[in-house]
């Protein structure tokens, strides 16, 4: 059996922690508190529910996505090539469940919501590039 031996990743369950508690709570805070202070329930119910939850998803997904461009080695030389790929990917992702679970009406919300979480991590979190040590 071969065991493929990487190098220290930057992708850990605490930086996976460390990214998703601000990606939902961040969002959450962020419209609640204009919900609250314009007394509009609707948007209230939304900031934990579409608002926060798609911004979550998109991160946790978002980093998954980052740590199998690591691992396989696909798209580490260029960050803004990678980081295009993830939004877009997060973003269609958001469409995709919006329409699956017939939030029409929430779409805007959660794409919004997908692109911050996933533009933050795609931006801020390091891919390693391997060297090969064999030459």
């Amino acid at each position: 059996m071969k065991i493929n031996e990487f190098p220290s990743s930057a992708f850990t369950a605490q930086a996976l922690i460390a990214a998703t508690v601000p990606a939902y709570v961040f969002p959450t805070v962020m419209s609640f508190l204009p919900g609250y202070f314009l007394q509009k329930a609707d948007l209230m119910a939304a900031s934990y529910s579409t608002i926060g939850l798609s911004s979550l998803l998109s991160t946790i997904l978002s980093f998954i996505l980052l740590w199998q461009c690591e691992r396989r080695q696909i798209l580490v030389h260029n960050k803004l090539v990678r980081s295009i790929v993830v939004v877009i990917t997060m973003m269609g992702l958001g469409v995709l469940c919006a329409f699956l679970f017939h939030l029409e009406s929430e779409c805007f919300n959660i794409v919004l919501s997908a692109f911050i979480g996933a533009t933050i991590l795609s931006v801020r979190q390091k891919v390693i590039l391997y060297q090969d040590e064999k030459n």
